[in-house]
């Protein structure tokens, strides 16, 4: 039976945003720099970031569908790092628990990739891809900054400014995390979870429902793909992606969404995620 990590597969967190200093960092980095290019691996649909903790290696995955970066607890562990007050973690399928911690801030090169503040057992992601995985780099990171996944580069690049270049479609934020319109087989667009952390092509909530209170607190879910799947049609503003291998839900995912957009269909594009003026720009890959 083969587990999928929600990022759904997926953790939905929510935080505090980062301190006034390291926004300030932040600031200076872009306007001093310009771009800063972060090499990484694809490895089975997952992006892969080789990065440090307190002078130690880890292995992250860069998963815009989880709402904050989290790590895992054996690399908690392996760290020696001090566990806090422990949390209930609600999950779809599976509950869990995770444990507060120490704000830790991983780094590659020395440039901060945000900062870990909870500790999550994350066992399940080492049946979903081949290489370890330490945690996961979540939406927080993307927040503020103009950010471009080079997936046929293999390279993560921290622009001052976004490209003129691809098709531009609106960013929505929702549960913490951001949201693209897409439409299915002709239908009217409906907001879809950005979801780089999902190996696969798309998950979509077959019924139309209503708007519910946004999820707040702390969730992860692990589940079994037991969803009939299908080819469909996939809008993407302009873009018309036939033959899309679609997994279907009977219902909602997470409240007021229609799904999640996968590496599977993202890694067809360079994509640059402006999340400064709330929008997407998807241009052809180029190629290696």
């Amino acid at each position: 039976m083969r587990w999928r990590l929600r990022t759904a597969q997926s953790v939905v967190l929510v935080f505090p945003v980062r301190t006034v200093l390291s926004a300030l960092a932040l600031l200076l980095f872009v306007f001093s720099a310009g771009a800063r290019e972060i090499p990484f691996d694809f490895v089975d649909g997952y992006i892969l970031v080789h990065a440090s903790v307190n002078a130690q290696p880890v292995t992250l995955v860069l998963d815009s569908g989880a709402s904050a970066s989290v790590l895992s607890l054996e690399a908690a562990r392996r760290l020696h790092l001090a566990l806090g007050e422990a949390l209930p973690v609600d999950g779809v399928d599976a509950n869990g628990t995770a444990f507060r911690m120490k704000r830790t801030t991983p780094t590659v090169q020395g440039f901060p990739l945000g900062q870990f503040a909870l500790a999550i057992d994350l066992r399940n992601a080492a049946q979903l891809c081949s290489e370890p995985v330490d945690g996961l780099i979540g939406a927080d990171f993307f927040k503020g900054r103009v950010t471009q996944i080079d997936y046929a580069n293999h390279r993560l690049r921290l622009l001052a400014a976004a490209p003129a270049e691809g098709e531009s479609l609106p960013l929505r934020a929702l549960n913490g995390i951001f949201c693209l319109p897409v439409s299915v087989n002709g239908s009217k667009p409906r907001w879809t979870r950005l979801d780089t952390g999902c190996n696969d092509a798309l998950h979509w909530v077959v019924p139309r429902f209503a708007a519910t209170q946004q999820r707040r607190g702390v969730s992860i879910g692990f589940i079994t793909n037991t969803d009939d799947e299908t080819l469909v049609s996939v809008g993407l503003g302009r873009l018309l992606l036939p033959h899309i291998e679609t997994a279907l839900h009977g219902s909602a995912i997470f409240p007021g969404e229609a799904g999640l957009l996968g590496s599977e269909v993202l890694a067809q594009y360079r994509v640059t995620i402006d999340a400064r003026d709330g929008r997407i720009l998807l241009a052809p890959e180029a190629a290696k």
